[in-house]
């Protein structure tokens, strides 16, 4: 039976959704995540392997004990018959259960360390690809992040992974045609896991509009909130702040995801001039964005 468990880790975020909104990184003063071991490396034979091996490794670990080693001689000729030059991968089904359902996680994540024969890696040098239930709908993702000789770490935000509340089968690849014949490459890969924030946390927080006329009278505001388990919701206050104080205020209960919160700002009008949007949660520290307010045409 495939074991799971729950890990405490503490590490370092830097989110550039939120860099991008303008808006503080939560997680530098709250950052304990949790994590969800999926696969380690004693898990090697339970892989299917085609053109190419894979096997239980500790020549080279970063988070755990042993890595899943895949190892590829790259051939151009000794490929299926129709397909000489193909695609070397190694995957396996996720068993029923937990393993499967990914909705109340923030991240998929793990480390990859790259040996090859080659100067440097193909712009490609590997894929990514999630049965989200079924092959009719894969989900695929480009490894181009990996560097020959170095860990690299993947973090895939699973809210790019549609329908991962049921993913069936996981698969990493190459494609022969990326490489050159006679090419060497070994792949390690380690912790692959599932992460969370261990409490709530404000992600890609800003404005629909960054600006907007003096006579709007509503505002919507989208963020998505991570560290929330399923079944359970967390309270989250939205502001908007002007140079006389708070303009617009507006409290929700809100579940794990994308989320979208409008703030009512009256009848009155705004002010021109540049506002702070906020939002926090009960016990969280405010993310932040700006929103400047023009004259209005029509006013």
């Amino acid at each position: 039976m495939m074991r799971y468990r729950l890990l405490p880790l503490l590490i370092g975020m830097a989110l550039s959704g939120l860099a991008a909104a303008g808006s503080a990184d939560p997680a530098a003063s709250a950052n304990a995540m949790e994590k969800m071991l999926l696969f380690g490396g004693d898990t090697a034979k339970e892989w299917s392997a085609a053109e190419c091996t894979v096997e239980a490794s500790r020549d080279r670990v970063k988070a755990t004990l042993t890595a899943l080693r895949w190892s590829i001689p790259v051939d151009h000729t000794t490929g299926e018959p129709n397909y000489p030059v193909g695609w070397p991968r190694f995957g396996r089904t996720i068993p029923e259960g937990p393993l499967r359902d990914w909705r109340g996680w923030d991240y998929l994540h793990f480390w990859v360390y790259t040996e090859t024969s080659r100067d440097t890696l193909p712009r490609e040098p590997a894929s990514l690809g999630l049965h989200v239930p079924d092959r009719a709908r894969r989900w695929s993702r480009s490894l181009a992040e990996l560097k020959k000789g170095e860990w690299v770490e993947v973090k895939i935000p699973l809210s790019q992974i549609p329908d991962h509340h049921d993913v069936r089968f996981i698969q990493f690849n190459i494609a022969e045609s990326n490489y050159n014949h006679g090419d060497r490459v070994d792949f390690y890969i380690d912790d692959l896991a599932l992460l969370r924030y261990a409490r709530p946390t404000l992600l890609e927080f800003a404005a629909e509009s960054g600006v907007i006329f003096a006579d709007t009278r509503q505002l919507p505001v989208r963020f998505r909130m991570a560290g929330v388990k399923p079944g359970e919701t967390a309270t989250v206050t939205c502001e908007l702040r002007g140079n006389r104080g708070v303009v617009a205020r507006e409290t929700a209960k809100v579940e794990h995801g994308a989320q979208r919160l409008v703030l009512d700002l009256g009848t009155k009008g705004l002010a021109p001039g540049t506002y702070i949007l906020s939002a926090r949660t009960s016990d969280g520290a405010p993310v932040t964005a700006r929103v400047r307010v023009v004259e209005s045409p029509w006013r």
